[in-house]
């Protein structure tokens, strides 16, 4: 990996205060920055409200009475909506920009909205579905990318760790929204739920007009005064011959014009190098130790594991359920606000150990309680369902998304994205089918597998993951490439090696 020159957010003066709560520049562009996260509420919402209508009388009459096979199809068919969707959503950032694939995803977002909340069938229903996975799949490609290339780079990590933690805020308004409606005896207990699904998308069309777009994206485009016009709005307050306003020019252009002979590659681009092939395991790694690290059957099966462990009542469940989501929120948040302060690296080692530790709690309460129905052993095995998802998303959310951006270049990053996300909602679909049946058969000896995965993960993130604290998106392309290898690739270029930038005391307003 090439070394970090020097931390451009503490040795360039910059027109900003240090505090960004007091920056006009800077609050303008962290609105922006949130109006785009709240994309990913929409999947929160969705996870948790399917999993509710389920237990409302009404929408089960409306879809006839669906077995059990129709109920997993009815959960898995907005993932093979997004499996669909994840392929095109790369080719639409890229050419047309992150604006464009942010209007696609939020308007197939919206139509599919209307159509699941009008169904009067299965198969509407089901249609509606797979649409809101395309227009998910758009979101989750084009909006990290979007975040990343407008964020401050003082504030990067933390407001790309922020676009995951917004899924917990759909969830809570889903679970909360639907116990209050399910009282309803008619089908509008699920369909006012359904249509509070639109909320986020209309909220988001109407505020991408008065949003930038991509300073980078912009700049490889040859749009090169309006980009210079954004950074300077944003990053300081309008000051056009800032030091570090100049510097992230200056770099931007010089790695888009290395990266430029990936121009007529096209996909490939992904392989093309072992740098590249090394960015994309990591990136793919990313998703499959997020997905299979065992927080998917609490996620979803949250309510038969506690039935499992002799807490029946609707009222407990729905309490502990409600509980659990606020919990996972404020963890997330925790997360995302200390990728920036102990690095990215020591999160996931701190997340992947704390799953582990919760996870031998829960195997061995889990078993106790299997063999005497002791209460005290029931109760520790909520607890540690609790210190369990902790563990996950401390690490797991806000760096699901964030990680992966950062360590692909422009060149790579939607088609990156898309490439993990494409993986992930297949992952999705075998679990979604494989977690009951192997819960079913071997009971709380399920959680062993889990074990040994995560204790797998646990080395493959201390060998193979670099830590990304501290550098700029352009220096992160170069992550995996030895020194002298980036060397010949500016020669190549024709582009003269950078200057040590002399350090300048930076004085903040304040």
């Amino acid at each position: 990996m090439a070394p970090s020159r020097i931390d451009v957010t503490k040795t360039l003066v910059n027109n900003t205060n240090a505090k960004w709560w007091k920056d006009p520049g800077m609050k303008k562009l962290n609105f922006m920055i949130v109006c785009v996260i709240t994309a990913q509420m929409t999947c929160g919402y969705d996870e948790a409200v399917v999993g509710n209508f389920q237990a409302m009388k009404p929408w089960l009459k409306d879809m006839s009475y669906p077995d059990a096979s129709h109920i997993g199809l009815i959960t898995t068919i907005i993932f093979v909506g997004g499996f669909i969707g994840s392929f095109p959503a790369s080719p639409v950032a890229d050419r047309y920009g992150r604006k464009a694939g942010m209007y696609i995803g939020s308007f197939f977002t919206l139509i599919g909205t209307v159509i699941q909340t009008t169904a009067f069938g299965y198969a509407q229903f089901m249609v509606g579905r797979c649409l809101l996975g395309v227009g998910i799949s758009f979101t989750c490609i084009a909006g990290p990318s979007m975040v990343a290339e407008l964020a401050h780079p003082r504030q990067r990590g933390t407001v790309l760790g922020f676009f995951n933690t917004f899924w917990y805020v759909g969830a809570i308004v889903a679970a909360w929204g639907s116990f209050g409606s399910g009282h309803m005896n008619n089908s509008w207990s699920w369909r006012i739920p359904s249509l509070i699904q639109g909320v986020a998308p209309c909220f988001l069309i109407a505020m991408l007009p008065f949003m930038p777009e991509s300073l980078r994206w912009l700049l490889a485009k040859g749009r090169a005064e309006e980009a210079r016009q954004v950074l300077a709005e944003y990053h300081a307050n309008g000051t056009l011959d800032d030091e570090l306003v100049l510097y992230e020019i200056e770099e931007i252009n010089t790695a888009l014009a290395i990266e430029s002979r990936y121009a007529e590659v096209g996909w490939s681009v992904l392989w093309k190098t072992s740098a590249n092939r090394k960015k994309m395991g990591v990136t793919i790694s990313v998703f499959v130790l997020c997905l299979w690290c065992g927080q998917g059957v609490i996620s979803y099966y949250f309510s038969p594991l506690l039935t499992s462990l002799n807490v029946t009542g609707t009222n407990q469940q729905t309490g502990i359920n409600g509980g659990m989501q606020i919990w996972n929120f404020l963890v997330s948040i925790a997360g995302a606000c200390l990728a920036d302060r102990i690095g990215r690296r020591s999160l996931w080692l701190v997340s992947l150990v704390a799953m582990i530790c919760s996870n031998v709690g829960i195997t061995i309460t889990s078993a106790v309680f299997d063999r005497n129905g002791a209460d005290a052993a029931a109760y520790m095995a909520i607890v540690f369902l609790f210190f369990y998802n902790a563990g996950f998303n401390i690490a797991c959310n806000p760096l699901a998304y964030s990680y992966p951006t950062e360590i692909l270049p422009y060149s790579m990053r939607t088609k990156g994205l898309a490439v993990m996300v494409a993986i992930g909602q297949a992952l999705l679909i075998v679990s979604q089918y494989a977690n009951p049946v192997a819960i079913a058969a071997i009971g709380w000896k399920y959680w062993l597998f889990f074990l040994g995965m995560l204790l797998l993960f646990l080395i493959m993130v201390y060998f193979t993951y670099p830590e990304t604290k501290g550098l700029t998106l352009e220096e992160l392309a170069n992550l995996f490439e030895d020194d002298e290898g980036v060397k010949i690739m500016e020669k190549m270029e024709g582009i003269e090696p950078e200057v040590e930038t002399v350090p300048v005391e930076t004085e903040q307003k304040e």
